[in-house]
Order: structure tokens, then sequence, then C-alpha cells
């Protein structure tokens, strides 16, 4: 463990510590975007596309101007073409001359009321000249397919200088290649060649609190905006893009955020909403109905990966080529990757040791809803695809499939796929692990019932931050950041990892959260990175504040300067004398302003720091019904491998939630479409687990390991979710033989497989 981890500060992370805003959220004093009222407040409601691709002739606005209370409409043609996104700016505030997708924004409403909003969108006519659309993403790719973005050369990109493509329909496109340049000679010296196609759906990232936002402009000029984005510095700079608005006139808030996994990063109707707040002068509101939500946000993109392996006779892994075509929809704005690109493109063998790879990534575009980011983007149909490949092998080659992983897996000094040096792994130990706590060898399962076995790991999550903290005349200590907290419990890590440097009370720290006007700049939340890299800002700030304290104390207590060291919420001079926090601290800020700064980069110093691989596993069970496909999830055992654990109980809670989230992706998630359009507009028919649904889950963690996060943490956020559906899949293929290759693994998805099974002549298990 790294020399900061003493044993007084490890006994304190051992202490489980409630929320810091779980009492305002529970007794409901936590005001979220929605619940913003100001006084003149209009409504915002919008007009939006019924094609998937289609030339806007006229838009026709006498009729919805006549409704009382209206203020004002606005369309494309109206405002410009003004674009935005994370790191590509391809998505117009509002359509401008054509709409790509079936719920685009044609038009924008402001009105006293929202039924009054609404009647004024049912009576704009808009008349449309429907195009051909393309809706798969490797018809998209076709020669003659038609070309959604001729322009796309000319489009901002915050990088600079965007990477080359290969079609003009593709957002982003991803190559690596390992080992052998015409990698065709070693497939055709392996003893076998396995092939796979897996298929992930569209899937909506659950969260209770809809999109809703309020844009309203000061007297001053300054542009303020409230909104459920989760990373407000970015938003702030979007809308300054998007409008030609100095970014130092625009204030975004993001202080309560209802839930995110992955969604809460893209807004869309901030942009209109702050061009409608400009024209009229009044505060715009809009909060998005479920329906909206379902069918017109960005959604996890579908995606088919196609995989080749190679092997030797004794089971060893060859080489492997690997093509994954992702739908992005109508535009890539909402990725905040470079690229744009899925992060887990490469995923699928991340764990294993293949001397030669080929790998290829497609992001397409689609006249479909623009596809964005869900908890781990991209792992779930990667670790699907990888995972039941890996099986696929194991069995076919009569290996035992835990027993094949341990031969396979990287260890130090091996490469990943991609040709990056893997440093450490714990992949085989933690095999080991679960091979013995599930008494894998040992265990005969009744009929129908099979256990999947899955190994996986993920990176703590990079970027950078600051933060300030500050002694306050009551003696406690504030800390100023600019983190939202979406619902992960960073606000809590800031406070522990505070009072252990300052080894006071967490009660000392007052954590608070800050706007973009008065919080220093921040990268926002997601990737797993906000324990890292706020939590390693936090060291540094209080590094800096605690020096500051004891020299002060010296000062003001006649002690000997140098001397005085502060340890467990008392000042004390070396072998002599001491006084209590408050006593020295109410003396303190008598005479001065005590404050200091941290601020962190993940790209300063990166090599010097540990490996922030978590590596994880799980063996699942489950039973399926033959007569139907229907599939009972028994049980789950979790391994993981852990850091150092910052707060026990949230920590946990991380590894339970995972497992909901991915048991839900696995089992029942899907988004439906039909020509282009989201049928499942309803959380009636968006099915998400329950209590009731999940199963028991064990959790086992190896001996902590050192991470480069605070005290050597590691990342867990996204860690766990993205594997319970593989596990799922291989468990159904060793209780019945059917091997389901398309999420989620529904009972009908399983009948289907188990005919095939019965008209090929394969015998059931």
């Amino acid at each position: 463990m790294t020399s900061l981890l003493t044993p007084q500060i490890e006994e304190l992370l051992r202490e489980p510590e409630y929320r810091v805003e779980g009492p305002q959220k529970v007794t409901g004093r936590a005001h979220y975007s929605a619940d913003l009222q100001l006084p003149g407040t209009l409504w915002a409601k919008f007009v939006l596309s019924p094609f998937a691709h289609a030339r806007i002739l006229n838009v026709d606005k006498p009729a919805a101007l006549k409704v009382p209370g209206v203020h004002t409409i606005l369309t494309g043609q109206d405002i410009g073409l003004h674009r935005f996104g994370r790191f590509l700016y391809d998505w117009p505030v509002l359509a401008y001359d054509q709409v790509l997708y079936i719920g685009e924004r044609v038009a924008a409403v402001a009105a006293e009321t929202r039924e009054a909003a609404e009647e004024a969108v049912r009576l704009i006519d808009v008349e449309y000249e429907e195009l051909p659309a393309v809706l798969d993403a490797e018809e998209a790719l076709r020669e003659g397919a038609p070309i959604l973005h001729p322009d796309s050369d000319g489009y901002f990109y915050v990088a600079g200088n965007r990477p080359p493509r290969p079609h003009p329909n593709l957002q982003g496109y991803l190559e690596a290649h390992k080992g052998e340049g015409d990698i065709e000679r070693v497939f055709a010296g392996a003893y076998r060649v396995f092939e796979d196609v897996y298929i992930g759906p569209r899937q909506h990232q659950g969260y209770i609190e809809p999109h809703a936002c309020v844009a309203w402009q000061e007297r001053d000029g300054t542009m303020r905006v409230r909104s459920t984005n989760k990373a407000p510095f970015s938003l702030r700079q979007q809308l300054s893009i998007a409008s030609g608005v100095d970014e130092s006139t625009i204030v975004v808030d993001s202080s309560f955020i209802g839930g995110d996994f992955g969604g809460k990063g893209h807004s869309i109707d901030e942009f209109p909403c702050f061009f409608l707040a400009r024209a009229t002068g009044r505060p715009i509101k809009s909060v998005m109905s479920y329906a909206d939500e379902l069918t017109t946000t960005s959604p996890r993109h579908p995606a088919r990966i196609y995989l080749r392996t190679a092997v030797d006779r004794e089971g060893r892994l060859l080489a492997h080529q690997q093509r994954a075509y992702f739908n992005g929809g109508a535009y890539g704005g909402a990725k905040p990757m470079p690229g744009p690109n899925i992060a887990a493109a490469f995923a699928p063998f991340e764990a294993y040791n293949v001397p030669h790879t080929d790998l290829k990534t497609y992001t397409v575009y689609t006249n479909t809803t623009p596809s964005g980011h869900m908890r781990a983007p991209g792992s779930t149909i990667a670790d699907l695809a990888g995972e039941g490949h890996i099986d696929n092998i194991a069995r076919e080659l009569g290996i035992d499939p835990i027993e094949f992983r341990i031969m396979n897996v990287t260890r130090a000094g091996d490469t990943s796929t991609t040709g990056h040096p893997v440093h450490h792994s714990r992949a085989a130990e933690l095999l080991e692990t679960l091979r013995r706590e599930t008494k894998w060898d040992e265990t005969k399962l009744p009929p129908n019932h099979g256990r999947g076995v899955v190994i996986r790991h993920h990176g703590i999550g990079q970027g950078k931050t600051n933060i300030q903290l500050k002694l306050l005349a009551d003696g406690k200590v504030e800390a100023l950041y600019g983190t939202p907290d979406q619902g992960s419990g960073s606000a809590t890590v800031v406070r522990r990892v505070a009072a252990a440097i300052l080894s006071v009370e967490p009660e000392r720290i007052v954590v608070r959260y800050g706007n973009t006007d008065e919080a220093p700049w921040d990268a926002g939340a997601g990737s797993s990175r906000v324990t890292h890299i706020v939590g390693q800002a936090t060291i540094g700030a209080a590094t800096s504040l605690k020096q500051q304290l004891e020299d002060l104390a010296a000062e003001v207590m006649g002690w000997p300067a140098g001397q005085v060291t502060l340890e467990a919420g008392r000042f004390a001079v070396k072998g002599g004398e001491s006084a209590s926090f408050d006593e020295v601290a109410a003396r303190i800020v008598r005479g001065s302003d005590v404050t200091a700064s941290g601020a962190f980069d993940s790209a300063v110093g990166r090599e010097e720091r540990p490996d922030g691989v978590c590596h994880y596993g799980y063996v699942i069970e489950v039973n399926v019904d033959p007569a139907t496909g229907a599939v009972k999830v028994v049980e789950a055992t979790l391994a993981v491998d852990p850091g150092t654990v910052i707060n026990p109980i949230a920590y946990q809670g991380q590894l339970d939630g995972g497992f909901v989230y991915g048991f839900g992706n696995g089992i029942m998630e899907e988004m439906d479409v039909e020509d282009g359009k989201i049928t499942t507009a309803s959380l009636g028919e968006y099915k998400l687990p329950t209590q009731m649904d999940i199963p028991p889950l064990r959790t086992i963690m190896l001996t902590p390991e050192d991470g480069p996060g605070p005290f050597g943490a590691k990342s867990i956020g996204e860690t766990n979710n993205s594997a319970v559906a593989a596990a799922i899949a291989n468990a159904v293929h060793d209780a019945v033989g059917a091997r389901v290759k398309e999420l989620p693994v529904t009972a009908e998805r399983v009948f289907r497989a188990l005919a095939e099974k019965a008209a090929s002549g394969t015998p059931n298990r």
C-alpha cells in the first residue's frame, strides 16, 4: 500500500459512513432541476420528426402562435445552423434543412403553461419530403447507402483534427494489430479455427429522474442553466460554442442529479431552451416525459460483433480477429470519447493473452435515435461476445471452462490484444478462487441446471479536477468542488479522504458542490474516475491545509515552529503540550483566511502509479425450463480484486447495484425498433429488474492490492455490471446446450436456440 495509508487512516476507512447528502434526499429537501420554478417561467415543448430521414420543406406556425399563452416558436431557420456535441459537434440545436431520425427536434415552443405549449406543438404543420433511410450499421457502409453527413469533415471537433475515416457514414473508426502482419498465415497453420457472431440491443440507462433543465438570462446578461447534466463545465463549453455566447457569461448548475448510469453526460433540450430564453427574456423550463426519454434520448449502441479465433492442439490461443459494428444513430455528439468511439471496442478478449490480433471497430451513422453512453459503454456486448466465444472454444475442445481460461488469461509480462504491456494480472488467482469457493469441480447439478463462468477486468478512469478547502469560523473545514454527485457518493469520498488526511472526525468536513461560477474546474462525473481524481485532488488540498494549520498553530499558540502536529483532532507539540482542534482553529481564523487548493491530472506522472486494473469474475447458476425456454437465475458468486476501500457500505452497494444492473441488461432489457421508431415508449414496456427478480449474490474479495486512487483505491462503479449477461448466457448453454448469442437472454431466444439445436440433431445435455 502507499505510504499515505497509515494504520490510523486504515482504521478510519474501515468505519462505514452514511452519505453526506443522504438526509436531504430521504427528507425531500434535495431540490432537483425539475423542482426549480422561477417567476415568469415559460414551458418548452418540441415538434418532433415523424420520419427517419426527410427534407424539411416548410414549417407553418401561424395557427400555433394564436394559442393563448404562446410566446414564441423557434425553428432551425429562425436561429440558424448551430451544432453541439461533447467531442464532435454534429448535432443541430434544431433541425435546419433535414431530419435524420424519428424524434429529432424540428421546432421549439415557449408558452405560459405546459398544456399551451403542447397544444401549439400539435398545431404546427411541417411539410416534409421523405428520403431513403438506412437503419442498420453494416447496411450504412455498403455501396449505394445514403450519405447522412456529406459535410462532416467541416464539423467542429474538440481535439482539433478529426481522425481519418474510411467511409463518410462513419462517426469513428479504430483498428489495432499485434504480432504477425499476415495473420491469415497463423489461421492457416492453426489446429482449430472458431467463428461466432454476437448481437447487442438498444438499452436505456434506466435512471429515475428524467432529463430536465431551466435556462434564463440575468439582468447583467449572464445566462444561467440549471441542468441534470453531470458534466457542467463541459456543458458550459458546449453552450458557448453552439450559441456563440462567451463562456465567461454562462453559468451551469447541476447540484442534484437523480441517477445517471451514463445517460446524464449528454444534454439535448438545454440548447433550444438556451435560445428560447434569449429570445423571450423569460426563464424556460423543459422536463422530459418518460416517453421522450425512451424514444428520443441517447440509448446504448446496438452492436454486432464478429469473432474469429485460432487455437493450437493444447487449447492455447494463437490468433484473434474481430470486426465490431456499433450503430451510432443519426449523430455522434453524445459520445465524449475521441474518435468518437466506444470505450470497450476492443474489449472482448481483454483478459486473454493472444500473440496475434487483427481488430477493427466501426461506429456508424444511421437514421436512428443517436446512441450514447451507458454504464461501461460497449462492455456488455463485448463481454457477451468474448466470454461466449471463449466458452464455445473450451467446450468444443473438451476442456473445462475455468481450466481453459486459466491457461489463456494474461499474466505479468504479456501484452493486451492491442499490444499494451500487462504489468500485473490477478486473473488466474481470481479464477482459482472462484473454482474453490463455488466447489466447481465437486458439485453435481440437477438436470437443466447449469453454471457459467466469466473473467473480466475494468480500468480506473482518468481525467483532471480541482478542489478547494477552507477553514471556517466555526472550526469546520469547507470542501468546495464542482463534480456533481449523480448518485455515486462522491461527496462522501471527499469528506472521508479530507478527514483522513487532516486527522479529524468526518463530521468536521462540510462538502459543498459549487456551480461553474463558484467551483474550480472539473471534468465531470463518469468513466469510473471520480474517486480516483477527486480523491487525489482532495489529498493534495488536505495535505497543504494540514501543513498550514500546523504552522499557524505554532504561531498562535506560541509553540516551537516546525514541532506541531495535527493528529486525532488535536494539535500537539512533539513530546509536549496539546490543544483541541476547536481551540486552536478559533485563534487561527481570527487572524487569517486559511485556504488550500488541490489539483490532480491523471495524465501527469501516470507511469509512476500502480496499475489501475480491477479483475473480477462471476460464477452464475441458472435453471432452464426446456419446454418454454424460461430462465431462472438461482444464485451468483462474484469475486473481485479490490484496492483500498474508501467506504465499505458504498463499495458493497456498488457491487450489489452493479450486479442488479447487469442482471437487467442480461435477461430482460431491450428497446424494440420498427422502421427506425423506438416503440418501447414506457417503463411498463421496457422492463427493469426489481428486488423480487434478483437472486442471492455472494461477494468474495481477494486481498487488497494497491491501485492508483487515493490511499491505493481502484475503481468499482462500472466494474462488475457488464459481465453478468455473459455469465447467464454461458450458464444457459451449460444447462441445456443452447447458445444464445443475442441479448437479452429471454425465454423466447432460449426456446429458439433449443429448437435450432433439436433441428440440427444435437443431443440434449
